[in-house]
């Protein structure tokens, strides 16, 4: 067969380079260090959809709707199922309503966001351990040896007739348990004076907790039910450096534990046939170095504070309880509280400047057994340990190490708040091209501002900007960025403390740099003998029968081969091919042919 080539020159690029051949071929390529001559009228060169086109059959609202091949979009309308999701998009389990972290900003009515109540100081305390209690009434907090309480949070009263330095503090739901380091205490609601709560030879108690009708306290290593009349041990642990420090009640189970060093210990409790509590199976275990330091039941559940963080349990028929995952941003939580469909708990690595308390829901649960939760209220006054909380006459109430009590304020707000959102990847790990940003809020009153501020993957500053106009009410960020890989959205409000913007969504589009996949659809002529330059240049040979074996072994096994144009060299496979008979070889032991690959870049 002859190859005609027209026309071409030196810069060809199909006649410079270097191939397997020493020879320069016009108008052939190298595959796999393989020449072949091609035939030109056939040859395409092109660029594959980067996107494929889909079909809803779902009338369901989601981003599917949205042609691929457009702009994609992520965006945030409702914050309430919490914090600690640092990827918002790409884990097949990351949940549209949750962000990465935040400080200052009431997340919990779902579709807005906007900033939490400030705090006042309602009571200065010296001690180091602060002990809070709460009744129908009134609020208690020690200090030292001295407790106070109050009804308003304004008029503090001193307990009178107390001796020793409290260790805790408990309740009945009105008369309360006072543990110091002399004896048991117990004030009324009617009257300030304490009285001893038993006429048994007095001694030191560690902490207490009123359950199932029983006042039961820890002194050292036993713990013990506290009557009118005696205390009577219920179990001595071995270790004698055991600290009972957690007695709690789910029902009529009563649950008490404490930790040694490293090692936590938590036992149910069972009465024998005379009414008498006896210790009985352990309920859980715990991971070694996470000591127990409080526990609270509310609502059938368990809520642990531990060294390590907090955890939420549920029990078993059996009585044992099963916990979920340690939840560690806040650190060593060492108290909790709860009230309606909230549990607040001490945060010791509190985000920003200051120290407060973080939340968790009970009706949101994120995981298996992994209620909702991001940081709370806090103060800027002091910083150290949360030692005691409580919720009272609908405040929050949190007590700081040596420096007093801090309470919610009625009309007031913090003056700034952020919310994080976590990467957003738009659903792949290849770059994308910021196109927009847009955030909506409620109506902007007087001193309050929305900011945003974006953040690539290597926490470099992408964009921000800032809006305060009196009654805006939405953000446009236009966006000209490189690209970037994964971008985080930063969203701040701010005011004057006596009110407070609210969030309502933000949207951002972006463009997929989706990687590039050429297409080459390149016929190879495989005879027996091509004679190539309109037969006066040079002859190839081949056996077409062992080139095209080698082409479909190739193919069969995907495997990635140099393809080369001249000068140009390219890392391919061979997607397909298809064969085309021209006429029976010589021999007619099979036939010449022309075989069209189609190459992609690999």
């Amino acid at each position: 067969m002859s190859f005609s080539i027209p026309t071409y020159g030196p810069g060809s690029p199909f006649f410079t380079g270097s191939f397997s051949d020493p020879r320069n071929v016009p108008y052939a390529i190298n595959l796999d260090g393989r020449d072949y001559p091609i035939d030109l009228s056939e040859y395409r060169h092109n660029g594959v959809d980067r996107f494929r086109t889909g079909v809803i059959t779902s009338g369901e609202p989601n981003d599917q709707l949205f042609d691929t091949q457009g702009a994609w979009w992520r965006y945030r309308f409702s914050w309430h199922q919490g914090s600690d999701q640092a990827v918002g998009d790409l884990d097949q389990e990351a949940l549209p309503a949750r962000f990465e972290a935040s400080r200052g900003v009431d997340v919990w009515t779902k579709y807005q966001a906007c900033l939490l109540p400030s705090t006042e100081e309602v009571l200065s305390v010296a001690a180091t351990t602060v002990k809070m209690v709460t009744t129908d009434q009134f609020v208690y907090v020690s200090d030292g040896t001295a407790v106070k309480r109050s009804s308003d949070l304004t008029t503090w009263n001193s307990v009178t007739g107390l001796s020793g330095t409290v260790n805790d503090m408990c309740t009945d739901g009105i008369s309360v348990y006072i543990a110091t380091t002399v004896n048991m205490y117990t004030v009324g609601s009617a009257s300030l004076a304490a009285s001893t709560t038993t006429s048994a030879t007095p001694q030191a108690f560690d902490n207490c907790n009123f359950v199932s009708n029983r006042l039961l306290a820890g002194t050292a290593n036993v713990i013990a039910e506290v009557t009118t009349t005696t205390i009577d041990d219920i179990y001595t642990h071995f270790q004698a450096a055991f600290r009972w420090t957690v007695i709690f009640n789910v029902g009529s189970r009563i649950y008490v534990g404490g930790y040694a060093g490293n090692r936590s210990e938590l036992y149910s409790l069972s009465s024998d046939d005379t009414g008498v509590l006896i210790r009985s199976a352990e309920a859980t275990s715990f991971y070694s170095g996470e000591q127990l330091l409080d526990a609270i039941s509310y609502g059938g559940s368990v809520i642990l504070a531990t060294s390590g963080g907090v955890r939420f349990a549920q029990l078993g028929g059996d009585g044992t309880l099963t916990y979920g995952p340690l939840l560690d941003d806040m650190g060593q939580s060492q108290c909790v509280a709860a009230e309606g469909r909230f549990v607040w708990f001490g945060w010791e690595n509190f985000p920003g400047d200051g120290c407060g308390v973080g939340r968790l829901a009970l009706d949101t649960f994120v995981d298996t057994l992994q209620p909702a939760y991001t940081s709370d209220v806090f103060t800027e006054a002091v910083t150290d340990n949360i030692e005691a909380l409580a919720r009272f006459n609908g405040k929050t109430l949190f007590a700081v190490s040596g420096n007093g009590v801090y309470a919610t304020t009625d009309a007031g707000y913090v003056t700034s708040g952020y919310i994080d959102s976590g990467a957003m990847t738009f659903g792949t790990v290849e770059d994308k091209s910021l196109s927009e940003f847009r955030a909506r809020f409620t109506e902007l009153a007087a001193s309050e501002t929305v900011s945003v501020a974006l953040t690539d993957e290597d926490d470099e500053a992408v964009a921000s900007r800032t809006i305060s106009t009196l009654n805006a009410r939405q953000l446009t960020l236009d966006l000209q960025t490189e690209e970037v890989e994964r971008v985080k959205v930063r969203m701040t409000l701010t005011g004057p403390g006596t009110s407070t913007p609210c969030l309502r969504q933000w949207r951002m589009r972006a463009y997929p740099v989706a990687p590039v996949t050429l297409e080459w659809l390149v016929p190879l002529i495989i005879q027996s003998q091509v004679v190539v330059n309109d037969s006066e240049g040079q002859v190839l040979s081949f056996d077409p029968w062992e080139e095209v074996a080698h082409i479909r072994q190739l193919h069969e096994d995907s495997q990635v081969v140099l393809y080369k144009e001249g000068d140009y060299s390219f890392r391919v496979r061979i997607d397909n091919f298809q064969l085309g008979a021209v006429e029976w070889r010589d021999g007619s032991d099979w036939m010449e042919v022309r075989c069209t690959v189609r190459l992609l870049t690999a």
